[in-house]
This record gives structure tokens, sequence and C-alpha cells, in this order.
């Protein structure tokens, strides 16, 4: 058995030669390693080690004393690079790491080798913030957390000497949601911290009794969904009810400060139950189906032996019209939505029951800047004596988002026409017939997360001619 070996020191290099580069360095102890006596064995050359040995076919080479030694004892190399067929004659080079493998190659003029890159590093989690919301991500599963706050001014003007003319400053909404997801299931968790109104004091006096009420923190979301089939994703908890696209709308991505002034009596809002949802791949097709308890949210008992009932489809021609009012999209090709719903509920106990039934008709048009929007509502309630009404109510409103896309001018058109009545704060009960129309003005200072909005009313009760005058402006921030 022949075994060679060769070697390099050197001690005198001067401080010049410390800030040469990595290849440089490597291209020095090589050179000087081919003058040196090929069967002395030597030491570290500027803080490296070199040591070449050929043994069995092989050709070992090594960056580090220690790892020389202990292969020299012991004959163990530990982990190394190992290159087939790459030292001189085409013998295996064995290298104790990359840099012992470039000496010996650049030494003997030999072209270098490929090596793997390395992955990059992949924290255990990643947080980020985008549009509002900040998503904590881990493997297989992500939260992403998001406030919102409204601050409004409103300021009401009724054709009534008996009632003043009043200006209110509020917070319309603050709202905290959780929403997230994990392998097949997602979930959302949202509370309204000015929502409710709870009883903060009572009085009695006489037979009078006299209370306090004051607005508070109130569950508005618990969701749950197992979405393993898109066609086909099951629901459960409280939420809203697939009936009403302006109300299915965030509250936070409405084109004007508010909703139509007849969403309340409309859109049967959140309620608790379960419902099966889907969209086609094409995202053309869209339907969900449910059934409720159809009181209220936030309440734990069905207030008779009948279910809610309420289903919606929508199609849209031209590709997913998402539940998003204005046209920040801005999109280059026209988007259509064309949509029906259906309802049924009763309403209350025994004689004073009433039996509900209503369809929804809506489209949606955007292009570019220009978008369009209506519903139309067709109801019928019925009493336990057999006496019937019909309600049916309408919104229109249209806008144009400046090129820009930070200004929108916007008008809407509200109609009721109702057989039971229904009241207006401000001007009047006992409403049947009302009408509204309104202009608003919005500054998008990022979409619908950062925006300024603006919006007067002229609202009309078609019956006395009396009419409310309101103005509102308000501020929407989401972080």
């Amino acid at each position: 058995m022949r075994i060679t070996i060769r070697g390099t020191r050197t001690s005198a290099l001067t401080g010049a030669l410390a800030r040469l580069s990595r290849f440089a360095m490597i291209a020095l102890i090589a050179s000087l390693a081919t003058l040196a006596a090929p069967a002395v064995a030597q030491g570290p050359v500027m803080g490296l080690y070199y040591q070449e040995v050929e043994k069995d076919g092989r050709v070992y080479v090594f960056n580090t004393p220690e790892r020389f030694k202990s292969w020299s004892e012991g004959g163990e190399i530990g982990t190394a690079i190992t290159l087939i067929g790459r030292a001189e004659g085409g013998q295996t080079l064995v290298a104790e790491n990359e840099n012992a493998a470039d000496l010996y190659l650049f030494k003997h003029n030999l072209p270098g080798y490929e090596r793997t890159s390395q992955k990059p590093y992949t924290p255990p989690f990643d947080v980020s913030w985008k549009d509002g919301k900040t998503t904590f991500k881990v493997k297989g599963a992500e939260i992403a957390m998001s406030t919102r706050i409204q601050a409004r001014y409103s300021y009401f003007d009724p054709e009534n000497p008996a009632i003043e003319d009043r200006g209110v400053f509020n917070i319309r909404r603050a709202k905290t949601a959780f929403e997230g997801k994990t392998g097949d299931w997602k979930f959302k968790l949202q509370a309204n911290w000015v929502g409710a109104g709870y009883l903060t004091a009572a009085s009695l006096a006489g037979t009078t009794l006299s209370t306090t009420v004051r607005r508070g923190p109130e569950l508005e979301d618990a969701e749950i969904w197992w979405a393993k089939h898109p066609l086909a994703t099951v629901w459960v908890g409280q939420g809203k009810v697939p009936f009403s696209r302006q109300e299915y709308t965030s509250s936070g991505k409405q084109q004007f400060v508010d909703r139509w002034i007849g969403n309340a009596l409309y859109a049967p809002g959140r309620d608790q139950g379960v419902r099966l949802e889907g969209m086609t791949s094409g995202k053309k097709f869209e339907y969900a189906v449910g059934v409720y308890n159809g009181i209220a949210r936030n309440i734990n008992v069905n207030d008779n032996d009948e279910y809610l009932y309420s289903g919606r489809v929508a199609w849209m021609p031209f590709g997913e019209y998402k539940f998003e009012e204005s046209s920040l999209d801005y999109p280059d090709s026209p988007k259509l939505v064309l949509g029906l719903a259906a309802l049924q509920n009763t309403v209350g106990t025994g004689t004073a029951a009433i039996d509900v039934d209503r369809l929804g008709f809506e489209v949606a048009f955007k292009w570019r800047g220009l978008n369009f929007q209506g519903e139309y509502f067709d109801e019928t309630a019925e009493n336990q004596a057999g006496l019937e009404s019909d309600n049916p109510a309408y919104y229109l409103q249209a806008g144009y988002l400046f090129p820009g896309k930070k200004f929108e001018i916007a008008a809407r058109h509200e109609n009721i026409e109702r057989d039971s009545t229904f009241s207006v704060t401000n001007l009047g009960s006992a409403l049947k017939d009302f009408e509204g129309n309104g202009v608003a003005l919005s500054y998008y200072l990022n979409k619908h997360v950062h925006k300024i909005q603006a919006d007067y009313f002229i609202y009309e009760n078609k019956v006395t001619g009396a009419e409310l005058d309101e103005f509102r402006l308000q501020l929407q921030v989401i972080f």
C-alpha cells in the first residue's frame, strides 16, 4: 500500500492578504502548495488548514487538523463530500468540506462542481398585515385578526315643529373579528363592542316601570365551515342569513355611509342555524340554503315550533362578483351578478303569530369606475285570522369611481309601499308609503380599509307629506 502526503504551511503573510476574498485566499494557498515538498505534512495557513492524502484509489483532503488527525488514527472521516471521478486520474475525491474540495480542485487546475443550494430558512410561523388584517400562519393553519371602527356624525332636520333639529356624534360600529382555517375547517368569531342595548337600571313608580338601556358588547358571528368540498360546504353557528345582497355585504364595504333604510325590514340579519352553500369551480354560480330559529341572534331558544327557511342563488356570467360595493377593483371587462332569494318564517306565537313569505331579486353591475346595484323585495304577511298584507319595496343605487380610485360620487333611490305599518326615527311610527333619495361622496384613502364618506338624504312620508332631511359624515378605519 502506497501513501503519499502533501502539505503546506506559512506564518508570515501580511495583513493585506487577510483582506482578500475567500476565492483569492484559496488561490494563494493552492499556489503555495504546489511549491512545497510533497512528502511533508504541513499545518494551518492564514487560519485555514490543508492536507491531501492518496489512499486506495481515493484522494482525501482536509481543512482542519482535528479531522485529519482523527482520520489518520482511526480511518473515519465522518461527514464528507464525495465526488466520484473528480480527482486527478479519475480517482474519487473525498473532501472534509467545501473549502477542502475547492482547494484541491483549484490547486490541480480541475473544474469546479455543482453543489445543491440550501433551501432558505423558513421560520416556524409567519406574521403579515394586509388590508387591515393581521395574519398569523403556522404549518397547516392560519388566523387573522382585525378591528373596524366607524366614527360618525349625523344631523337630523325633520319638518315637524314639535321635534328640534339635532346633531349626534357616535361610534356606529366597533367590531373585532377573528377568522381562520386549518385543514378543511374554517371559522369566524366577531363581536361588536357597541352593538347591543342592555338594561343598566330600573325603577317602579306606582304601576309605571322606568328602565335605562345602554349600548354594550354583543356577539355577532360565531361561524364554523366544513369546506372540504367547495360546491357543498357545510356551515353551522350564528351569522347572516343568505337573502339580501346588501345585508350580506359587510357594513365596512358599503358605497354609502350605511345600508338603505328598509334593510332592517326586509333582510333577516343574523340568526342561529345550519346551511349548505357552494360555488362552481369557474366561479359563475353560487348558492346557499339554510334553516334557522327565525327569531334573532343571541337567543338560544326558538319562539315557536317553526323555523326560518332561506335560500339564495346567483349567476355571475363574467366570473365571481364579490360582496363588495363600488368598483375599487376597477375591472377592465364588465362584471354582472343576477340573484334570486326566498324566505319563509313564522314570527310570534299563538293568535299573534304572523306567517311571512318573502322573495328578493338582485342585480349588480360594474365596469371600470361605473357601478350599479339594486334589489326588489316582494313580501306577503298573513296573521292567524287570515288577514293578508302585501309589502313590496326596492332600492336602486349607482356610482362612479374616478380613475384615480380615490374619489367617488353615488346616488340612491329607496321606495317602500306596505299595507302593514313601520317606523322611522324622527319621522313617524305608522308609515306605509315611504320614499328616500340621497347622494354620497366617498374618499378612499386605502380602498374600504380607510375611507371618509358623507351622504345626504331626503325621506318623505308620502301619505302625510312629512319630510326628514339627514346628513351623515363617517370615518372608517380597519386595523
